[in-house]
């Protein structure tokens, strides 16, 4: 390792990159000093361009619709480019040539620039040239058409709620941002926020200085990121997994900054995954009760990418194909692709496959199986996860098993077999922890020929296009509200609709709409205990409410805030009292009110919660 680097000094030096930053694109004709200042950042956090590396390259456009900025296609051939190198540490998808939005073909969620946006002149072209997406393209980043000509134009990023707002001053500062917020996370030691979240971030923002970029906008997180010697301090404002997280190219130099803190995280310290990488056979991480590992072996195992056509047109080349017959369905086919992506046909139906899932950077591993609770297809991407879903229910279990996964076999009794080239290993798996919810699912498919919308309004919550989610939300708080009857299928959407309002099992689809679905689902159990269920759903009700508490303790223990609330919530609902030892405001609030404190609705209304939901919770007198 290099001696200390203090990114205190690293907006300095991003100054000095970005001559006259405010003159969007004057004197940024230059992009050498941005391109250098990104080598040596790769260099600092120990990236090199390995000895192996095959290049993710594009075909030449010799006549794009518009200009393409210099900028974009320099930092393609830059030699040094981690992207083009390395694309598994960076879990997005490029577009070349940029593509704009909205797209004619119907490709792409984001719409254009208003027609008052300050990003774009009066009566310019407000179409946005899409240059990069996030993996499951939630986020799209481009420039604005109307700069196609710049040779370093601004950078926006799509943004749900507000549309496209602006990510980056050039597109070469872009791709710098971008390193920042991918390297260190895979090459850095690392660690997350505790309870005492709130102090460290206001002692961050009085005591380090920020490295010089806008807010990074993500999957509806808002990153600011702060140097310190050899470390920085990513904070959240937004809706992320943690709301502060610590990179440092030394574990010293996470205690050291720990202890400027006043904080001793030493023994929480987990190690670059870099360290993992290499011929050191398969290291798993922990298990978290829903496998066992029975054997681990030094074999290889390798995949064979199938020399067959693709049955879905129009995708990137084939990677891995199974199938099975689903019972009274017939059969399924599933196929995997370079870019990642999942697709599921059912031929006989005579429907078209559909999309049913995409990560990056490829999908690597295929497998079906069944089982003694039915039909399972499990797929596994080149370190980015393996992931398993009972056909019948629906419900899917993701699992982080560590790098190195690129193959998978699944056996009728639950053993999976994973691997890849460093070693292989067989789990065996408890299909009641994988899919908790599964029985519950059931029952929901069993009442769509009465609540045939319930299903689907549940799957939809789920989407990538917040409006959509809203607007399932709005048409399923009509059809479970209990107002005044509870509905039966309120009941039996109870427990699904508490994992995906505390973003449990809900693999890479975080809800958008996360605080109104746990309203709707405390309302429910507030009616449930209340016997206000009819029969016969109410002997139903009584067995889910008796059940789910064994999955609170979990609840209350969970590093985001919003899950603690709900479960402390849900708590009191179901007739019990959370213990008040969480300092974070929203959950000492949530254990406040169900013992009575009235006023520790405004707290919980202040963070995002709705009134009339909170009202309707039984409280002490």
């Amino acid at each position: 390792m290099d001696s200390m680097i203090d990114y205190g000094d690293f907006a300095a030096r991003l100054a000095r990159a970005m001559p006259r930053p405010d003159e969007h694109a004057v004197g940024l004709l230059d992009t050498a000093p941005r391109w250098e200042l990104l080598r040596q950042f790769q260099e600092e956090w120990g990236y090199e361009v390995p000895a192996d590396a095959d290049e993710w390259r594009h075909e030449p456009v010799t006549s794009p619709e518009l200009p393409i900025p210099a900028a974009l296609d320099e930092w393609w051939a830059l030699p040094y480019n981690s992207f083009v190198h390395s694309p598994r540490l960076y879990w997005t998808n490029p577009e070349y040539p940029p593509t704009p939005r909205p797209d004619p073909t119907g490709y792409g969620t984001p719409a254009g620039l208003p027609a008052d946006s300050p990003l774009v002149p009066p009566g310019g072209d407000r179409r946005v040239c899409v240059f990069k997406a996030e993996y499951e393209y939630c986020n799209e980043w481009g420039y604005a058409a109307a700069d196609a000509g710049l040779p370093d134009p601004r950078v926006l990023v799509s943004d749900s709620e507000d549309g496209w707002l602006l990510q980056a001053r050039s597109v070469s500062e872009f791709f710098l941002q971008l390193a920042v917020h991918r390297l260190p996370a895979h090459y850095g030691w690392t660690v997350h926020g505790d309870d005492d979240t709130d102090r460290i971030v206001a002692w961050t923002k009085s005591e380090l200085t920020p490295l010089g970029f806008l807010p990074w906008r993500e999957l509806a997180q808002e990153i600011t990121v702060y140097g310190a010697p050899d470390a920085l301090v990513f904070h959240d404002a937004g809706y992320g997994d943690h709301e502060l997280t610590v990179h440092a190219r030394t574990a010293e130099a996470l205690v050291r900054l720990g202890e400027r803190m006043g904080v001793d995280w030493a023994e929480r310290i987990e190690p670059p995954c870099a360290v993992t990488e290499g011929p050191r056979g398969l290291a798993f991480r922990a298990g978290d009760g829903r496998w066992e590992v029975v054997s681990v072996s030094a074999e290889p195992l390798l995949y064979q990418r199938p020399e067959l056509e693709s049955p879905v047109p129009h995708t990137s080349p084939l990677t891995a194909l199974t199938h099975i017959d689903v019972p009274d369905e017939g059969p399924l086919v599933a196929s995997g692709h370079e870019d990642g992506s999942l697709y599921l046909w059912m031929p006989e139906s005579g429907d078209a496959p559909v999309e049913g899932d995409r990560r990056g950077p490829a999908l690597t591993g295929l497998t079906s199986a069944h089982t003694a609770n039915g039909p399972v297809l499990v797929a596994s991407w080149c370190d980015a996860g393996v992931s398993l879903w009972d056909i019948d229910s629906a419900e899917r279990a993701d699992l982080d098993l560590g790098p190195g996964i690129v193959s998978v076999h699944l056996s009728a009794d639950l053993r999976l077999l994973v691997g890849g080239p460093d070693g292989r290993a067989v789990l065996q798996l408890d299909a009641d922890a994988l899919w908790p919810a599964r029985e519950l699912m059931l029952s929901v498919v069993s009442f769509e020929e009465t609540e045939p919308e319930v299903p689907l309004l549940l799957a939809e919550l789920l989407s990538h296009d917040s409006k959509i989610a809203e607007q399932a939300f709005a048409d399923l708080n009509q059809l479970l509200s209990p107002t005044p009857d509870l509905p039966p299928a309120a009941i039996l959407s109870f427990i699904y609709l508490t994992q995906i309002g505390a973003d449990i099992g809900v693999g890479a689809h975080p809800c958008t709409v996360r605080r109104r679905v746990l309203g709707l689902a405390l309302r429910i159990a507030a009616a449930m205990r209340a016997e206000a269920a009819p029969e016969p759903w109410l002997t139903a009700s009584r067995k889910l409410l008796a059940s789910f508490p064994r999955v609170l303790p979990h609840l209350l223990q969970d590093p985001n805030p919003v899950t603690r609330t709900a479960a402390s919530l849900l708590t009191g609902a179901l007739g019990s009292h959370p213990a008040p030892d969480d300092p974070h405001p929203e959950t000492a609030a949530a254990a406040s009110l169900t013992r009575g404190d009235a006023t520790a609705i405004d707290v919980l209304v202040a963070a995002g919660w709705d009134r009339a939901d909170l009202e309707t919770l039984p409280r002490d007198r």
